[in-house]
């Protein structure tokens, strides 16, 4: 994998906004709003037990976002989002439709009617739901964040230390812009301290080139220890956490020849969750290395979830590409003829309909102009993954 400005979990502090939810009266839906993955969003619930409260709710509270089961008492769900989304006033809030069972192709049309902004096929995981409601309040799953750098050189009056921050790093060597100018030298030794993280990494390094009046210079490792390696491969490659008693190993950046996963294998056990939502390229050497990485995998279970664009391209390319595991959620490309914007939303496996040969995919409109958002693929082609589980 290539080199990226390194990323973290998204974590709710103090300050964090609060987010207002119009939910039906749905257990199972509360109870995921309410679990500790769900927390970090700062949510303030409204819960409506039937359809007329709901809509009279979303009028008073106006809510970000409307989670609403297509089966209300006294007005379904489709007529309460219709009703939603032709009120000027709530033009801000996002409507997620929860259909309870399998999706059928006439199902499929009322909700693509309705203007929803997403729809969620129960059952669902934790963070499967998570991530459906992260992506409707534009809060991103994972975000950039700042590594703080101390870059300490060697001249001839001393040690000296320039502040700055990573722009780019890589298990090789990392683009460091600095507060002030780096003088003529080439030995130089670099701390990494994340912030939050419970430890930083020292690493010799060297210059190998210098730009911006030597404010933005490029740096290459040199004699990486085993630890240090480790600190920087949960930074650049992939971060594995446990959540709701899953592993989920988040991946980032490019999959090429020069991909290592064997230290990945080494962490990984019980059930896991693959994020592939930063996965950006994948060649052929790279499709091959994450097959024979899948091989060695010997976990009880695993799953894809938010695959790229990429990553699910390369999935319908070569049946072998998921091994053993499924593809839960994955990023399709949409786009408006209307406006020409083109925007990628997050769908389930579950919500997409197979008849035959022909796949269908929930239609929505474009928060824009309003117009329809159509996907910007060849079903058949980009869905070939389906036929692999």
């Amino acid at each position: 994998m290539t080199g990226r400005r390194p990323r973290a979990r998204i974590r709710a502090g103090g300050n964090a906004r609060i987010h207002t939810i119009l939910t039906a009266s749905n257990s199972e839906i509360l109870r995921l709003l309410g679990t500790r993955t769900c927390s970090r969003l700062g949510v303030a619930r409204h819960v409506a037990p039937s359809g007329p409260e709901a809509l009279e709710a979303a009028r008073r509270e106006q809510p970000r976002l409307a989670i609403l089961d297509v089966t209300m008492p006294d007005l379904d769900g489709f007529a309460v989002c219709r009703a939603i989304k032709a009120e000027p006033a709530l033009k801000a809030c996002r409507v997620m439709l929860v259909v309870d069972g399998i999706l059928t192709r006439a199902l499929l049309d009322r909700l693509s009617e309705s203007g929803c902004d997403d729809v969620l096929v129960m059952p669902v995981i934790s963070e499967e739901f998570f991530s459906h409601v992260a992506n409707l309040l534009n809060v991103p799953r994972r975000q950039s964040r700042r590594v703080i750098v101390e870059l300490m050189a060697r001249l001839d009056g001393g040690p000296v230390t320039w502040d700055g921050k990573v722009e780019n790093l890589s298990l090789h060597g990392a683009k460091v812009r600095l507060e002030r100018p780096l003088g003529e030298t080439a030995e130089v030794r670099i701390r990494l301290n994340p912030p939050g993280a419970d430890r930083a990494a020292i690493l010799e390094a060297r210059v190998v080139w210098a730009r911006e009046g030597r404010r933005l210079v490029g740096l290459e490792f040199r004699g990486v220890s085993p630890a240090a390696l480790e600190f920087l491969e949960n930074l650049v490659l992939w971060e594995v956490a446990v959540e709701d008693g899953v592993q989920r190993a988040f991946l980032d950046g490019d999959f090429s020849e020069n991909t290592d996963f064997s230290s990945l294998t080494r962490r990984l056990s019980g059930v896991v969750d693959f994020d592939a939502a930063g996965v950006r390229y994948i060649n052929s050497s790279g499709a091959h290395r994450w097959i024979a990485f899948l091989r060695t995998l010997t976990v009880d279970s695993y799953s894809f979830s938010r695959c790229s664009v990429a990553f699910t391209t390369q999935a319908s390319l070569v049946p072998s590409f998921l091994g053993r595991g499924r593809v839960v959620s994955f990023m399709a490309p949409f786009h408006c003829d209307g406006c020409e914007r083109d925007e990628a939303r997050l769908l389930q496996t579950s919500a997409l309909v197979r008849e035959g040969g022909t796949h269908s995919v929930p239609r929505f409109r474009c928060p824009s102009c309003q117009g329809q958002l159509a996907f910007d693929e060849v079903p058949e082609r980009f869905l070939a993954f389906t036929q692999w589980a």
